[in-house]
């Protein structure tokens, strides 16, 4: 029986895995990979229907699929010196993404906490919009401040000719716009943590 649900869970993960890339013919791909009939792909579209992973649209030979969030939510928050990145993560972020292994929360909270750090020590300012989404197979954070911008304040503060040079010194890491407060690593690593 256990050998069962690991292939129906295999079959389910797969359908999500190439859903976006196959919408239209995604139960076809799926009963040849698995070698099992499309009526059996259509139980588990089915499932992922009812758990609301995915969306049906259209009728019969026009139906297709398309990946249903399952959460989005945005917040705007006061850059008014109060703000604290750690508090915004614990209260009301972590909580959002539920049940991740512990790496990738390890990830998503550095990343996360860097980033509207940066929002909040450079950006000058007076909001920041932080949203969410999150689906079954993936989770997206944003953070938007209304503040001048990284690329444009550190051509300013270098004395860069364009602001594409900003990006190539970001690039290297170690690049901070305020030495005294920040090492310039946040962003480097954070980047390079998200690459993979």
């Amino acid at each position: 029986m256990v050998g069962i649900r690991q292939r129906g869970e295999q079959i389910r993960q797969f359908i999500l895995a190439h859903v976006e890339q196959h919408p239209h013919d995604i139960a076809k791909l799926t009963a040849e990979t698995f070698v099992i009939s499309r009526q059996s792909v259509n139980k588990h579209l089915q499932h992922l229907v009812l758990k609301k992973a995915l969306h049906p649209v259209g009728m019969t030979r026009n139906r297709h699929y398309v990946i249903q969030p399952l959460l989005k939510w945005e917040h705007v928050y006061a850059l008014d010196g109060r703000l604290a990145e750690d508090e915004v993560w614990r209260k009301d972020v972590a909580p959002l993404l539920g049940e991740l292994p512990d790496n990738v929360t390890n990830i998503w909270h550095y990343g996360f906490t860097e980033m509207l750090n940066n929002a909040i020590d450079h950006s000058s300012g007076i909001r920041v919009m932080i949203a969410l989404e999150k689906t079954a197979t993936y989770s997206e954070i944003r953070i938007d401040d209304d503040g001048e911008g990284i690329f444009k304040k550190i051509q300013r503060n270098l004395g860069l000719h364009d602001e594409r040079h900003a990006l190539l010194e970001l690039a290297k890491g170690k690049l901070t716009t305020d030495p005294e407060r920040h090492s310039g690593e946040g962003i480097f690593f954070s980047s390079k943590m998200f690459d993979s």
